[in-house]
């Protein structure tokens, strides 16, 4: 019976990589981790590429951080989970981070200060960046933070004066998207629901909103709510709709908002879309099971979790931080909540 010295099964190298594409194995390296220095040409690339899957190399995570002195794993800061923003955003830094040999500590406002949560973890050296998707801390905290561990934090759906590396979505198209949509519908009256001008996500959509009235010659209100939440758009709904002139159409600020904007229509009886149209920032599925179906405006946040854990990983890298937003533009999701008015 011949003899198994396990020779045959050793885990395939760069070396061997790099031989059998006919690069060197430095190259082989910086290509397949996505290293922007990595320079060469599409070619060389899908050589390296196929030479890796023939091999049935695997890059060894555990020894790369070792020898960079990392954890591998980056950490995502979230207000909680009530909106499905914030799972779309999650899922997006975690396929992106993946693909990069990176794992993913979520933190979430639940317990504890989240200031405090972010600078445990760059002390500690649990992560090597923070990516901040939330609005509750405060613009002084984080510019301290950032301070403190220069590119190693990363702002999410959020722009702070003072730090570069932040990624967002076109929130202002959105909000103006929507106002065109009703003035279309000939809604001269509309109203909109927003949280506190103190969140950078709000102070977006209300400008785009504002703006897009005054172009189009609509007769703007705004609702300021202390919180986004489902909560905060039936209060909304019930004060703007029980004015001497009530609005024709409300607009959302975000979708929980938007559900609770049908719920205290509903409890007025006042009827969607025949006596007030409804339109919410941001897409669920939820919306296709609400009564009215609720109509969106889809904004690519799948994406921009994916952009921002890029960013994140440049930054580690010795990249320079900047601010990126995300190109795609947002989409109108027509359901049933919005009508002529009337």
């Amino acid at each position: 019976m011949a003899q198994d010295n396990g020779a045959d099964r050793r885990r395939p190298t760069l070396t061997d990589v790099a031989a059998l594409a006919g690069v060197d194995s430095s190259l082989v390296s910086r290509v397949l981790r996505g290293d922007p220095k990595g320079f060469a040409s599409a070619d060389t690339r899908a050589r390296i590429m196929q030479a890796a899957e023939t091999l049935g190399y695997r890059a060894n995570v555990a020894a790369r951080g070792l020898r960079n002195s990392r954890t591998m794993t980056l950490g995502l800061v979230l207000p909680g989970f009530s909106s499905p923003v914030y799972s779309a955003i999650a899922h997006g830094v975690e396929e992106r981070a993946r693909a990069s040999g990176y794992g993913l500590v979520l933190s979430t406002h639940a317990v504890g200060d989240p200031h405090e949560t972010i600078t445990d973890m760059l002390m500690q050296g649990r992560v090597d960046a923070m990516l901040v998707a939330s609005g509750l801390i405060e613009d002084t905290s984080l510019r301290q933070l950032v301070d403190r561990h220069p590119g190693s934090v990363v702002l999410v759906n959020r722009q702070v004066r003072g730090i570069a590396a932040s990624v967002v979505v076109r929130d202002g198209d959105a909000a103006a998207l929507a106002v065109e949509h009703l003035s279309g519908l000939g809604h001269r009256s509309i109203c909109g629901v927003f949280g506190l001008r103190t969140v950078d996500t709000m102070v977006r959509r209300r400008n785009g909103f504002v703006r897009a009235c005054k172009r189009l010659g609509v007769d703007a209100t705004i609702v300021e709510m202390p919180d986004r939440d489902h909560v905060a758009g039936y209060e909304a709904a019930q004060r703007a709709l029980q004015t001497t002139n009530p609005p024709t159409a409300l607009l959302a600020g975000t979708f929980p908002m938007g559900v609770g904007v049908l719920a205290g229509a509903r409890d007025l009886g006042v009827a969607v879309p025949e006596q007030v149209s409804v339109l919410a920032l941001h897409n669920d599925q939820l919306a296709d099971y609400l009564s009215p179906r609720l109509s969106t405006l889809s904004l690519p946040t799948r994406r921009l979790g994916a952009e921002a854990a890029e960013l994140a990983l440049s930054l580690i890298e010795g990249g320079t931080p900047r601010r990126v937003v995300v190109p795609d533009a947002p989409e109108l999701v027509l359901r049933s909540s919005t009508a002529t008015a009337p």
